[in-house]
């Protein structure tokens, strides 16, 4: 009796044990089978890629990583005062078949008769008498007298360099200062694929553009100077309005006070007609001798690492405005800006 109860419970423990290693072998099997499904699964869908997905081309450009201070300052400081300044109360009593004869005669440019057969492919026709094409009047915003509010647009500075007629090396120097001064690249190199872009949309404070510079070239010869038109004989720096508030900063804060013979840039004289393209253009230009070039931070550093000697170079800073008055509005914003203009009859 207790044998066959021996037997029996050795019966019923193998059974278990068979069940249970069955039940082990499916579980594994069935482990086995989710695994290679969910492999074949995500081996069918491709990789997510957030900051670059696919067909999309995926373009990326430095930006400012701080406030720039003279920007600063001229939005909560100087804009209020200029509007202030350059404000014309005479805009507001036009009624509006004035403000469309003052629109139609803001264009200075003389048309062909479109009705003539002859006027397909002419050239632009000159303006009356001997007398160059001049900006008429900007038309005002009538809704928004912010929107005509001067701006600085943008910074062009210009640097030529007598050697470079013998040997075009002697650029190179004026090259890298230039690229040190202004923080940009030359145009087309491969410092910023983006050079190529234009640096006329980066008014009112829009990231448009990055800036480049470029290599001046001749336009006419000149048999004495054994100069030929094409020859590279200078370098340019073009920069948007972020940078050139920047470059602006440096020059006014550390680059001008430091010029020992430097008394102020002067004012045109009181004879200049108010009508003449330099009072019309919008520009004002400031000029630099060779010295300015080495009290810049980004150069006084490592100054003997430019070959050659200095060269002086002019900075033109160009407005939004355009027409009467527009000089004059622009050296206002510079001589708010601290750019330090003197009288020629207080120069000593």
């Amino acid at each position: 009796m207790a044998l066959r109860n021996a037997s029996a419970s050795l019966l019923r423990q193998q059974a278990t044990s068979s069940s249970s290693s069955s039940s082990s072998s499916s579980a594994v099997a069935h482990a086995c089978r989710s695994f290679s499904g969910s492999a074949a699964s995500s081996s069918s869908v491709p990789p997510r890629n957030i900051l670059h997905p696919p067909g999309a081309e995926t373009h990326l450009s430095l930006g400012q990583y701080q406030l720039n201070r003279y920007d600063e300052h001229y939005r909560q400081t100087l804009a209020p005062s200029l509007l202030y300044m350059t404000y014309d109360p005479e805009w507001s009593k036009l009624n509006a078949s004035e403000k469309l004869a003052v629109e139609s005669t803001s264009h200075t440019k003389r048309e062909w008769d479109p009705a003539s057969p002859y006027s397909k492919n002419r050239p632009q026709r000159p303006p009356k008498g001997l007398r160059s094409l001049q900006p008429g009047p900007m038309v005002p915003d009538f809704e928004d007298p912010t929107k005509d509010l001067v701006a600085l647009d943008r910074i062009v500075i210009s640097a030529f360099c007598k050697e470079a007629i013998v040997s075009k090396h002697a650029l190179l120097p004026l090259v890298a200062q230039l690229r040190a001064i202004t923080g940009v690249s030359p145009k087309g190199s491969f410092a910023n694929p983006a050079m190529g872009q234009d640096a006329r949309g980066a008014a009112q404070g829009s990231a448009k553009g990055s800036g480049y510079i470029q290599i001046i070239r001749a336009r006419s010869g000149a048999a004495s100077f054994k100069l030929r038109p094409g020859m590279p004989v200078g370098v340019q720096a073009v920069l948007p309005r972020p940078l050139a508030m920047n470059f602006l900063e440096v020059l006014i804060t550390f680059v001008l006070p430091r010029l020992r013979t430097f008394q102020g840039f002067l004012l045109p004289p009181a004879s200049q007609p108010p009508g003449s393209p330099a009072a019309m253009s919008g520009v004002v230009s400031l000029g630099l001798g060779p010295d300015a070039m080495g009290n810049f931070p980004q150069t006084e550093i490592n100054w003997d690492a430019y070959p050659n000697r200095a060269m002086g170079f002019q900075v033109d800073c160009i407005t939004n405005q355009r027409g009467p008055r527009a000089t004059e509005k622009a050296r206002q914003l510079l001589s708010g800006l601290g750019v330090p203009f003197v009288r020629r009859g207080d120069v000593r």
